[in-house]
């Protein structure tokens, strides 16, 4: 006898669970190079699917900056030396559709970048974006920049409600605006801090927009200019200051943990290897962000090399038990430290860092998963199949102790990752079922609370939020009486199962033979002054009733799910 969170089970099913592992396995190998497209890139457990599928916390405000900021902006200059052109290459004005965004416009959107983007995209300052916007009417290179720089802010700090139509609509013109008038590479051309900037604000707009391909030409685009500044090179950076030196530092950092969470999602090759240092103190910027950018370095440097060499080779690459172990406890750290490190920090940082962390975890389980690694009888966690239950239960603990506000601000990344949780979540919860009704029923309340709250990011694109509807509707057909135990306030009440009078429990027993013998022996019994029905009809005329009921509830579904 095998247990299941301390509850018996019987061997046979831990056998075929095995069983279960062995196909998963063998189909990430096969499939996970393929697979490239939203919704379909590698799911080692959902992988499966396809074989089987018929309370806010107020943050604590950012550090001002030293006063040293003060002498360094009187020193250094942000805008780009004037680089002689030939007269056909001169600025040319805005368009006629741009000139809608005035100076005002930009000038108001600083305050929301400086506490909504700055922190996590440490590199262009706000007294920059001053000197930037004064001269942007003169300046091509200048206002195809700030163009960048309010659609990536608007893209950062508009979620909830506040992300209309018309705000998704700004966020796509200026973001053409900004491509549109991008100079082309000349013999003459200045390669920037700036410049490089411009491509990743880019880049952070198309990712919301789902628009993959494009936002990876612009991050390779961010990442060549980076290469031309030799920020890699000691010898090349010495002599600038040891703000600007900080400050390109952490550029390249910025661009590594992109390139690096593109690696993942859609399954491409990275080139920037660890810079050779993490960024250097820098007294011009507030101590929380220094901070706060350094902690997200040190996790996404444990996707080194061999993780993602591992995680895109078909047969597994060098994933142990071993090295497993070894990586789940660098991500595990030292509780004590983490937790003076994260004191000084603002909870939309901790969020960030939270969130990362149980996400890489789960990349790590994943791999486990796919060379079979993992049993129901393993006393480490890391190679426990039951690791995504217990993580659902410390996620929920994490993102009730925090506002949707401190979440969403990180747009469409945090978005993917907490996917990314969710859906193993229910993979585990379907194919590793519990050995009662109310394990699983306590299993399912945790999976419901993450599922209510990812459902609601305006970022999950349609497919994911199709994927996970798809599974909600499963589990429920799977244990119609464990969810209605479950709670999950935000959900519609369509998607509940308060007992044997609710339509979804119908449809339940509709789509399984038991439950359709079931309904033809209990609907059979008809009253004495109706003419008897055979079981065949009843059978019939229920089926017929009850995809009625199915369709119905799928469009409402489908309703909220576009909502």
């Amino acid at each position: 006898m095998t247990r299941y969170n301390g509850l018996a089970a019987p061997e046979k099913s831990i056998q075929s669970v095995r069983c279960v592992q062995a196909e998963k396995g063998a189909l990430q190998r096969a499939n996970a190079l393929k697979q490239r497209s939203q919704g379909k890139r590698g799911h080692i457990i959902s992988e499966f699917r396809s074989q089987t599928v018929n309370a806010s916390t107020v943050s604590p405000p950012i550090l001002p900056a030293h006063s040293a900021q003060v002498a360094f902006q009187a020193a250094y200059s942000p805008i780009a030396p004037t680089v002689e052109r030939n007269d056909s290459e001169a600025a040319s004005p805005a368009s006629s559709s741009a000139l809608q965004y005035s100076k005002e416009f930009f000038l108001d959107l600083i305050p929301d970048y400086a506490e909504g983007v700055y922190p996590v995209q440490p590199v262009i300052a706000e007294y920059e974006l001053r000197q930037y916007i004064e001269i942007m009417d003169t300046d091509q290179d200048v206002r195809s920049f700030i163009y960048a720089f309010g659609g990536c802010t608007l893209n950062l700090t508009r979620y909830g409600d506040r992300r209309t139509d018309e705000v998704v609509k700004t966020i796509e013109n200026l973001m053409d605006y900004s491509i549109e008038s991008m100079r082309r590479a000349h013999k003459h051309f200045h390669f920037s801090v700036m410049r490089a900037m411009q491509s990743m604000f880019i880049h952070n707009c198309l990712m919301s927009l789902q628009a993959s391909d494009a936002a990876f030409y612009y991050m390779r685009d961010a990442i060549s200019i980076i290469q031309l500044l030799q920020i890699d090179n000691p010898d090349m950076t010495v002599a600038l200051s040891p703000p600007e030196r900080s400050r390109r530092q952490r550029l390249y950092w910025q661009a590594y943990i992109h390139e690096r969470f593109v690696a993942i999602l859609n399954y491409r090759r990275a080139i920037l290897p660890p810079l050779y240092t993490l960024p250097e103190d820098d007294a011009t910027i507030p101590i929380q962000v220094h901070e706060g950018f350094n902690q997200i370095i040190k996790l996404f440097r444990l996707l080194d090399t061999e993780f993602l060499n591992s995680w895109l080779d078909s047969q597994g690459g060098s994933v142990t038990s071993t090295w497993v172990e070894a990586k789940s406890r660098e991500l595990e750290g030292d509780p004590e430290v983490d937790a003076r490190e994260l004191a000084m920090l603002s909870m939309m940082q901790r969020a960030d860092l939270s969130i990362t962390r149980e996400w890489l975890r789960t990349l790590v389980w994943r791999l486990a998963m796919g060379q079979t690694l993992l049993s129901s009888r393993s006393s480490k966690e890391c190679l426990s199949l039951l690791f995504p239950v217990r993580l659902s239960q410390t996620l929920r603990q994490q993102v009730s102790n925090m506002s949707r506000q401190d979440i969403e601000v990180h747009g469409s990344s945090i978005t993917q990752k907490l996917f990314e949780i969710t859906d193993t979540i229910a993979d585990v919860l379907i194919h590793v079922p519990a050995a009662t009704i109310e394990e699983t029923a306590l299993r399912i309340d945790d999976f419901l609370f993450i599922l209510d709250f990812v459902l609601l990011f305006p970022q999950l694109d349609q497919t994911r939020r199709g994927i996970l509807l798809e599974k909600l509707e499963r589990l429920q057909t799977m244990f119609p009486q464990a969810v209605s135990n479950a709670s999950s306030p935000n959900l519609p009440l369509d998607l509940h199962s308060p007992g044997a009078n609710d339509p979804w429990y119908h449809v339940t027993q509709s789509k399984t033979a038991a439950g359709l013998e079931d309904m033809a022996d209990g609907l059979a019994h008809v009253p004495t002054h109706e003419a008897p029905r055979s079981n065949a009809e009843v059978k019939v005329g229920q089926l017929a009733t009850w995809n009625d009921i199915s369709r119905r509830l799928s469009m409402q579904v489908a309703t909220f799910g576009n909502t």
